[in-house]
């Protein structure tokens, strides 16, 4: 059977925490702090799987524009700073260097490229 018990609402905190994530916040954020270049996450003790870990830590990353690469190999996660060389040092457009990279040219949004696009688009059922 459910209890119920009496609470006067004046008693009743109405602040909240914030709200960083559970997993990713805290393991990407300790992986900033240590400086290293390279590493192996260690996900022993954790309760997520691999994969599911590896999409959370993902997400988080492109979602936030954190300056760190994940990739796996052989079953293991590695974290790798972009922002920093092999050396330590700062690399300072880190994002411009990544987006040359990866050959992202993205082009400026005007209103007549808005106009073309819908032009082009209008009338399809997918892009």
């Amino acid at each position: 059977m459910v209890k119920f018990i009496d609470v006067d609402p004046n008693e009743i905190d109405n602040t909240r925490q914030g709200r960083r994530g559970r997993v990713s916040y805290p393991i990407l954020k300790s992986f900033l702090e240590t400086g290293k270049y390279v590493a192996i996450l260690d996900r022993t003790g954790m309760q997520q799987s691999f994969q599911g870990l590896y999409s959370c830590l993902g997400s988080y990353i492109r979602n936030h524009h954190l300056p760190i690469k994940l990739f796996s190999r052989d079953r293991q996660l590695y974290l790798m700073r972009l922002d920093i060389d092999k050396e330590g040092n700062e690399i300072p457009d880190w994002e411009v260097k990544q987006l040359e990279e990866w050959g992202a040219k993205a082009e400026e949004i005007t209103p007549a490229v808005v106009e073309k696009r819908f032009e082009e688009e209008k009338d399809q059922t997918t892009k």
